[in-house]
């Protein structure tokens, strides 16, 4: 892509569902993420270490010693590590290639047992159940409507029953603010997108019928090439995210604050998390038995 066909571009966003992932799985990509991951100057990719401890430790009051714990995006292993040292058994599946790898080797160094799965969580199927299930940071949020509500059913089906789910979310204002944000330009000796010097560009979309937040990223290197990159996220309103849990057969217990979640001071008033319990009557179907098509 060139510097004209940027310029005649349509103003209107339009992601098509390829473009509406920021490349995750991408190897060269991974690795710049991960830098931003294990990065203690920022709590934009992941919080900072004094944040997830603070999380954890909350998580371990939920539960019991030895409980299985699957966390869903499980990035770095940052919160898995913890909670493995804490007697935890853990499983952690992300589909970012060099996010896993050092999530691995950082196990195998503390002599931690710990189940990394490299995969896209829409296509993944595990062979056991757990006590509980975690997904933090707005993960929920990244997936569409329709993705997210066949997520959270699969969530009841993972979890045994009376098993916990722990979902932090965004809020419906913070993911519309970020949609109706004004185009804007930066200049990056280097970053995420692109690791040589380069100018980013970033224009946002909100649509209020399907209620997403779209952005488009071009980045232009010096020698005038483009690249593009989106990324989209849905919004809920807090009583959707209750009608989103009860549908799947959840009962939200609590919504813990500040106090106990700390969010960090960046998002503060962005993210906030939600604990909810599935029934504790027996299920009718086997793990084994997966959805079948059009079933949540």
């Amino acid at each position: 892509m060139d510097i004209s066909t940027l310029i005649s571009s349509s103003g209107r966003l339009q992601l098509s569902a390829a473009e509406s992932k920021i490349p995750w799985e991408e190897l060269a990509f991974s690795q710049r993420m991960l830098e931003n991951h294990l990065s203690q100057d920022h709590d934009w990719a992941s919080r900072r270490q004094i944040v997830i401890e603070q999380q954890v430790g909350w998580i371990a009051r939920q539960l019991l010693v030895g409980a299985r714990i699957l966390d869903i995006g499980c990035g770095p292993g940052l919160y898995t590590r913890l909670l493995a040292e804490r007697g935890y058994c853990c499983t952690g599946v992300d589909f970012s290639p060099a996010s896993i790898e050092w999530a691995r080797q950082q196990a195998q160094t503390a002599g931690l047992s710990i189940d990394y799965i490299r995969q896209d969580i829409r296509t993944y199927w595990p062979e056991t159940q757990f006590e509980f299930i975690m997904m933090t940071f707005g993960e929920l949020n990244v997936f569409s409507a329709t993705d997210a509500q066949t997520l959270i059913s699969r969530c009841t089906r993972w979890l045994v029953p009376g098993g916990r789910l722990l979902v932090e979310v965004h809020t419906f204002d913070e993911v519309k603010r970020q949609g109706m944000a004004p185009a804007s330009w930066q200049r990056c000796p280097h970053g995420l997108f692109l690791a040589a010097s380069h100018l980013l560009l970033t224009e946002n979309a909100w649509d209020e019928e399907t209620q997403t937040s779209s952005t488009q990223f071009w980045a232009i290197d010096e020698n005038g090439r483009i690249s593009r990159f989106g990324s989209q996220m849905t919004a809920w309103r807090d009583d959707e995210y209750a009608s989103l849990l009860g549908n799947a057969g959840f009962k939200i217990l609590s919504h813990p604050d500040s106090s106990e979640w700390p969010v960090s001071e960046t998002f503060e008033g962005k993210l906030f998390a939600l604990l909810a319990e599935k029934s504790k009557s027996p299920e009718g179907r086997s793990l084994n038995t997966q959805l079948t098509k059009g079933e949540n």
